[in-house]
């Protein structure tokens, strides 16, 4: 009778024992699988499609930009084509329709000629620069100020006026003669010495370069790393306010990835790359 009730309680234990095997063994194998669920969730996620963007910028942008549109390709999985130009052929490309989700200017006033078309989102300011007179090592002109480029054979090449980097030199000019720091006769002879008359200011640096001009006027960043270039700075030229705005345009069909990369210019990482290209951010 004992045995009989021995043997009934070891069946019965056993068979508790198996239930919560069972149990355990069920539990653990649900929370696998919720893990297994959220490790792919998390491994789509990271293999999704990068987002698609076209941002038109100012040629004078190029170098800067391009180390951020790697950057930002790292940090928020945006592909960002970029067509870079003069500002006012950017506008005009705008203007006609052409594909753009973002237009970064080197002027305010081009940015404005879309502002008050309502091409454009609201803009902002993201970086400053300086213009400069560059020089060919090689040239044997002496100069060192604006009013040196109204010397005898000195070959001068500028920014059409219609292109921002031309616009600041035809406005310090005329400021240096409203102000008597030359006069009428050395105004005439800058402008008898202009060669050519470039839309894009990379193309100035580069005919300074080849030594097809003595000495061009350009922006400070591009001067930078042109082993061939000497930096002359001129106080009429630093007076200027050289304002680089940013926005959203109007008809973008990205606006949210587009924004992300405004953000990222003026308030993520793309403020320090700009300083390491020489530009000045606030």
């Amino acid at each position: 009778m004992q045995k009989s009730l021995f043997k009934g309680c070891k069946f019965t234990l056993l068979i508790l024992i198996i239930l919560l095997a069972a149990m355990f063994s069920a539990a653990c194998g649900n929370s696998s699988g919720q893990q297994n669920s959220t490790t792919k969730n998390e491994t789509a996620g990271s293999n999704e499609p990068p987002k698609k963007i076209t941002v038109f910028a100012a040629a004078s942008l190029k170098e800067s930009y391009t180390e951020i549109g790697k950057q930002i390709k790292k940090d928020k999985n945006i592909d960002v084509e970029f067509n870079f130009a003069g500002s006012q052929q950017l506008v005009a490309s705008i203007n006609q329709g052409v594909n753009a989700d973002v237009f970064a200017s080197a002027d305010t006033k081009n940015m404005k000629t879309l502002t008050d078309a309502k091409k454009v989102d609201k803009d902002v300011i993201f970086a400053q620069n300086q213009v400069v007179i560059v020089k060919n090592k090689s040239s044997k002109a002496s100069i060192n100020s604006l009013a040196d480029l109204s010397k005898d054979g000195v070959k001068l090449v500028v920014g059409d006026k219609s292109l921002p980097a031309g616009n600041y030199f035809y406005k310090a000019l005329d400021a240096a003669k409203a102000d008597n720091t030359i006069d009428q006769a050395t105004y005439d002879k800058i402008i008898k010495n202009i060669k050519s008359q470039e839309l894009n200011v990379k193309d100035v640096v580069s005919k300074v370069k080849l030594g097809d001009a003595d000495a061009g006027v350009v922006y400070k960043t591009d001067a930078n790393n042109q082993k061939e270039l000497q930096v002359i700075n001129d106080k009429e030229f630093s007076k200027l306010q050289v304002d680089y705005p940013i926005a959203v345009v109007g008809d973008s069909k990205n606006k949210a990835a587009a924004q992300e990369f405004v953000d990222y210019v003026t308030a993520g990482k793309g403020k320090d790359i700009l300083k390491q290209y020489g530009f000045s951010v606030k």
